[in-house]
């Protein structure tokens, strides 16, 4: 695992996926970014935050914030874990 990206909550991080490259992170991250709302701005409560895992300590390198709950974006981010197959 080299990224993790982080879902945290008004009352703090309620879960992670770990990816085995920060490019696939990335790509998650940009995906979620690229899905949301931006015209429904308001205060930033909700945050997915990539990471990269280092040695001995995590390197924050991007974040996402979002005004709610967002059912969308948090259905992208967990079908990033297990991806649907296609037969």
């Amino acid at each position: 695992m080299q990224s993790r990206i982080l879902y945290i909550a008004p009352s703090g991080p309620l879960c992670f996926i770990d990816y085995l490259t920060v490019a696939e992170g990335r790509a998650v991250l940009d995906k979620l970014r690229n899905t949301m709302d931006i015209s429904r701005l308001t205060q930033m409560v909700y945050e997915f935050r990539l990471v990269r895992m280092m040695k001995d300590r995590i390197v924050g390198i991007d974040r996402l914030f979002l005004p709610r709950f967002d059912r969308r974006l948090i259905e992208i981010f967990l079908d990033s874990c297990c991806p649907a197959h296609t037969i």
